[in-house]
């Protein structure tokens, strides 16, 4: 198969704290409740799986029928990455880490990368307990106000959660997440909400919360991201961590050119323009294949992009 870009079509998921500005800002149609979670790039098959619109098959199938256009090391596609608009508060909650969700539940750990793109709003960013035994105490007796420390995002952020943190996000955020291809949430507290589709409470899993979370997690801060300007793009690294995930961002004005040796996902967050002729508005998603060479990327655009980089 020769080098080509597709289209990747994204994953709609109603979120019980989720608003609609996902679909006012970028046009998604769903007939669920909202689009909450709008997933980019999720290949899980039988659970979350995008389609490549040129090929009309999942995600997964096509990273195992055309693994060459990714140069990837691993069995299955590896990164991810969705969006989310909140009206009320995610769960507190952790992911934990790979060992222990392998053991426990089969499957893959989630450590976050969070870019907001639009705030600004209030997040669970880790917690004030100094041990294993204080936390559990606090948990017990319901005092979440003393558990959790809060903090201020603004529009053009970047948290890193990494796993075992405690986090939630607050309302009124629109922000898009980038993490290895999993999907896997332990939840510490949900605010005591019914699901509709059940009529009952969301499951919580506070015994693997305790096993999972980071003591002491009182400390971890925003990333400082720099910027740079190179061949026309204005560019940001989020994230570079080989043998998980790598995220950036790319703002061209007018025309610019990018280009780098490993696959990417591009996921345009604002604007509109073109990458190497094939047109991309906000909202939408292309896939870059691995030594694609220069991308002439034209128009009023902000993009993001993951990618995956051998250890």
């Amino acid at each position: 198969m020769g080098k080509k870009i597709y289209h990747i079509l994204p994953v709609f998921n109603y979120r019980i704290w989720g608003s609609h500005e996902l679909e006012k800002r970028y046009g998604y149609k769903t007939n669920q409740p909202n689009a909450g979670e709008v997933y980019n790039v999720i290949a899980m098959p039988g659970h979350l799986d995008c389609e490549v619109e040129e090929t009309h098959s999942t995600l997964s199938d096509f990273y195992q029928s055309h693994k060459e256009l990714f140069g990837s090391d691993t069995p299955n596609m590896p990164v991810r990455a969705a969006m989310a608009a909140t009206s009320g508060p995610m769960s507190i909650q952790v992911h934990p880490n790979d060992e222990y969700a392998l053991k426990h539940d089969g499957r893959l750990g989630k450590p976050d990368g969070i870019y907001f793109i639009d705030g600004p709003g209030e997040m669970v960013f880790g917690h004030y307990a100094h041990t294993k035994q204080e936390f559990i105490e606090l948990v017990n007796a319901g005092q979440w106000d003393k558990l959790v420390r809060k903090v201020t995002v603004q529009q053009g952020e970047f948290v890193d959660i990494p796993f075992g943190t405690l986090h939630a996000f607050g309302a009124g955020l629109v922000l898009i997440e980038f993490s290895q291809n999993a999907d896997l949430t332990y939840r510490l507290y949900d605010y005591e909400r019914i699901e509709p589709a059940t009529g009952k409470f969301r499951e919580t899993h506070v015994q693997k919360v305790i096993d999972c979370v980071r003591i002491p997690n009182a400390d971890t801060q925003k990333v400082h991201l720099t910027k740079q300007i190179k061949t026309g793009c204005l560019l940001t690294l989020f994230h570079d961590e080989p043998g998980v995930y790598s995220a950036g961002r790319i703002e061209v004005t007018k025309r610019g050119t990018f280009m780098q040796d490993e696959f990417s996902f591009m996921i345009c967050v604002e604007g509109k323009g073109s990458i190497e002729g094939i047109e991309i508005n906000a909202g939408e998603t292309l896939f870059i294949p691995c030594n694609y060479g220069p991308l002439v990327i034209e128009g009023m655009i902000d993009l993001t992009y993951v990618t995956y980089r051998k250890k």
